[in-house]
């Protein structure tokens, strides 16, 4: 059983190093910021409550009844702090072989923005789902 799990672990990983990738040329027809919201609603009522909960598990008496305020107040904190980040990225209409392919590509950082490519530049698609400049 070792043996045929490992051929097919080994079969696995060598097909994947295989994998050809494709890269068209093709030209950006038309180029628009994105965006999109990522992360957590503040909810400190839902932390306190999950704060609670943790804290009901530690200690016996009153020392649970402290370990189960002082986990709803941590517990609201932690959530009050948590925000939505905006991540910022461009959407790529290329035209290549006669075909026109949407492109989504986003910046590296949440709540920064980042150059795109304009119109009318040559570039390459690289594996359908990536834009490179020429």
């Amino acid at each position: 059983m070792k043996k045929l799990l490992s051929l097919v672990f080994i079969t696995l990983i060598s097909a994947q190093s295989h994998a050809a990738s494709t890269v068209i040329e093709g030209v950006i027809e038309k180029s628009e910021v994105i965006t999109t919201k990522v992360g957590k609603d503040g909810r400190p009522i839902l932390g306190a409550a999950v704060g609670v909960g943790v804290g009901s598990a530690i200690g016996s008496g009153s020392g649970k009844d402290a370990a189960k305020i002082i986990g709803g107040l941590l517990g609201a904190r932690k959530a009050a702090k948590q925000k939505n980040k905006t991540l910022y990225g461009w959407r790529y209409i290329v035209k290549a072989n006669d075909e026109l392919h949407v492109i989504d590509t986003w910046c590296a950082a949440p709540n920064e923005q980042c150059t795109g490519i304009i119109k009318g530049k040559e570039v390459y698609v690289i594996n359908g789902n990536e834009v490179s400049e020429k």
